[in-house]
């Protein structure tokens, strides 16, 4: 009887080497995949370089065209108006006829006052003879003394009288000069308030038409109280610039000068209020108009500016996003707090936090956070104030 073995247990040498290199691949994989990690994606921004220059330091505000002189036109006499020579918006000259009133009423209170004259002056004539007649009868006792004085009064009276001829013969002719309405200023008109034909009152509460002079023009606006120590410190060195620009209108800036401070500063703003004077040459300036206005008190030298836009405003103040190249030619941004102080235009003074040269994002911030990964959309970082 036979003795039957057991099958064998042992399995080739290159079969297993096989089987364990199949296991550990796929480990492999795993462990690859988890060291490389998801790529960090970079956010597209825009750069720019903060740079020194000279530029001027204004205050910015809002302020009011008012005309230089504004006249309520209104009749000094009565009477009905039969010529309007002229329409709402014209310019006029000092002098220029607005309005005409009937002058036949003018003309007879003069004809009447110069006839009261006449009369008075033969009447003088007559009071005079009778007085030296009478005087010579009062030396020779042929008449009282009592007769004499009433000669006497009556010569006065008579002249008296005269007097008064004359004063009215002034208050007609001037009343008839009334009854052509002119341009007390040169400006112009606003919308005319009366009408061919309209019979109208000395000094009636009713205005005929308003004149606003628009050359020159005064604009005033209201600076914080702050400013005002230094506002007065450049009103002692020399005449002080100020440009306007009214609501839509394209520039250049239009130049005038502070002419006045108000006398007290408003208790309920905390606020100043400055006058100043345009020549509106070309009448860009329109009474009651609002404009944008810029006070250049000074220049800052060497000033560290950047983009407006490149200044954000977060929980603890204003700052700017600096970018520090790596050495793949990517940038890594990180949050700086800055000061700063507007100039004009679309640049800013950077008072503390930057200085000339640093690399800073000035589009794109809204994707960005601490120590994340840039890349500049532009082909290198531009100067700041670049397009």
């Amino acid at each position: 009887m036979s003795t039957l073995n057991p099958p064998s247990r042992h399995f080739p040498a290159s079969s297993l080497a096989l089987f364990l290199l199949a296991l550990l691949l796929p480990l492999s994989a795993c462990n690859d995949t988890a060291k490389s990690g998801p790529q960090e994606k970079p956010v597209p921004v825009r750069l720019g370089v903060a740079k020194t220059q000279s530029v001027p330091r204004i205050l910015n505000a809002v302020g009011n065209v008012e005309a230089f002189s504004s006249v309520q036109v209104k009749s000094q006499v009565n009477g009905q108006i039969i010529d309007v020579p002229v329409a709402a918006g014209q310019e006029v000259r000092q002098d220029e006829v607005l309005f005409r009133l009937d002058p036949r009423p003018f003309d007879a209170a003069v004809a009447e006052a110069e006839a009261r004259l006449t009369r008075n002056q033969a009447l003088l004539d007559k009071a005079r003879q009778d007085l030296a007649r009478y005087s010579h009868l009062l030396k020779q006792d042929v008449i009282s003394r009592e007769a004499f004085d009433q000669i006497a009064t009556a010569e006065k009276t008579v002249r008296a009288d005269i007097e008064q001829d004359k004063a009215a013969i002034q208050t007609a002719r001037l009343n008839r000069e009334y009854s052509v309405i002119r341009a007390p200023v040169a400006g112009k008109l606003g919308d005319i308030l009366v009408r061919l034909g309209n019979v109208i009152k000395a000094n009636d509460e009713r205005t005929l038409v308003v004149i606003n002079s628009l050359r020159p023009a005064e604009v005033s606006f209201t600076v914080a109280e702050r400013f005002l120590p230094a506002i007065l410190r450049r009103l002692k060195e020399g005449p002080l610039n100020v440009g306007v620009l009214p609501e839509g209108d394209p520039g250049p800036l239009i130049n005038g000068v502070v002419t006045a401070v108000n006398n007290e500063v408003d208790r309920t703003t905390g606020s100043i209020r400055l006058h100043s004077l345009f020549s509106n040459e070309d009448n860009r300036l329109w009474p009651g108009q609002f404009v944008r206005v810029s006070l250049i008190m000074e220049t800052i030298e060497n000033a560290v500016i950047v983009p407006e836009k490149a200044v954000q405003e977060g929980i603890s103040g204003q700052y700017v996003y600096i970018a520090a190249p790596d050495s793949e030619g990517r940038y890594r941004v990180s949050p700086v707090s800055v000061s700063t102080e507007s100039v004009a235009g679309d640049l800013v003074v950077i008072i503390s936090g930057l200085s000339a040269g640093d690399v800073i994002v000035t589009e794109g911030q809204l994707g960005l956070s601490p120590g994340a990964l840039a890349m500049d959309m532009g082909a290198r970082p531009s100067a700041a104030g670049e397009k």
